[in-house]
């Protein structure tokens, strides 16, 4: 059994959390897959977008309870770091990611969703970051995350009070981009995941090494635009772009 299904729709790869029993529970061996999934994928360059969604109705219901508490310290610091990468991978993914919450996103499925750039939710999505009612800190870097898209203020409330949050007003506080009925959402992520995959992937990537880190000071910001920018002038794809503007038609870009 594949804990992570992986399906390639053009140039995006969809990514199925596929544990129906624990309702799709982050254990070791679905963190596993979808950290060497993602590392797949970021290096592919015939993948420009991806895309994480739940099976069964059911987005993540967050880490392994049951495989709760590590055994030691040392085996919960090393539990950790598999977290961290996995988050990594989709934080500083050089691709567009789409996380599709359908059902409840709890505990470290909630922080999967913020790392990515977009999160689409259904009519019946919710989120839950129950952390503080279990004894324990946010995890995923969701402190983080999640701070990056709602505020800060915000994000501190929604951690400390760990309740339950419905998908409309998981848009209106930013926690979620959009929210559509289950039987039309996959078309709307779909239609975002083509025009995504239209735009130029190396100014893609240079756009997500900037965004990754979260809100930026201006130097910080100014340096980065001016590693990648004297590099990105000279590519393939700027002056396919300039072409295409010139000649009012769509870019196809290469990558290169």
């Amino acid at each position: 059994m594949a804990f992570v299904v992986q399906e390639k729709r053009g140039q995006t790869l969809v990514l199925t959390l596929n544990d129906p029993v624990s309702r799709n529970a982050v254990g070791t061996l679905m963190r596993n897959e979808l950290i060497a999934a993602l590392d797949s994928a970021n290096a592919n360059a015939a993948i420009r977008v991806i895309v994480v969604i739940g099976a069964d109705d059911t987005f993540c219901s967050g880490g392994d309870l049951g495989a709760m508490p590590p055994s030691d310290e040392a085996d919960a610091v090393n539990r950790l770091k598999r977290v961290e990468l996995m988050i990594r991978l989709l934080t500083e993914s050089p691709k567009a990611t789409i996380a599709v919450v359908d059902g409840f996103a709890v505990g470290l499925g909630a922080s999967l969703a913020c790392a990515c750039d977009y999160v689409f939710v259904t009519e019946q999505g919710r989120f839950l970051f129950p952390f503080t009612r279990l004894g324990l800190m946010p995890d995923g870097g969701v402190v983080h995350s999640l701070a990056a898209r709602t505020g800060h203020a915000k994000a501190r409330q929604v951690l400390l009070e760990g309740q339950t949050i419905a998908a409309d007003e998981a848009v209106r506080i930013g926690l979620a981009d959009s929210v559509f009925p289950r039987n039309e959402i996959n078309g709307a992520v779909l239609t975002k995941a083509e025009m995504l995959a239209e735009r130029a992937p190396l100014a893609v990537s240079a756009l997500k090494s900037i965004c990754a880190g979260g809100p930026a000071d201006l130097d910080h910001v100014f340096g980065a635009e001016q590693r990648a920018q004297p590099v990105l002038y000279f590519s393939d794809d700027f002056a396919e772009g300039k072409a295409a503007s010139k000649e009012r038609r769509t870019a196809v870009f290469t990558g290169s």
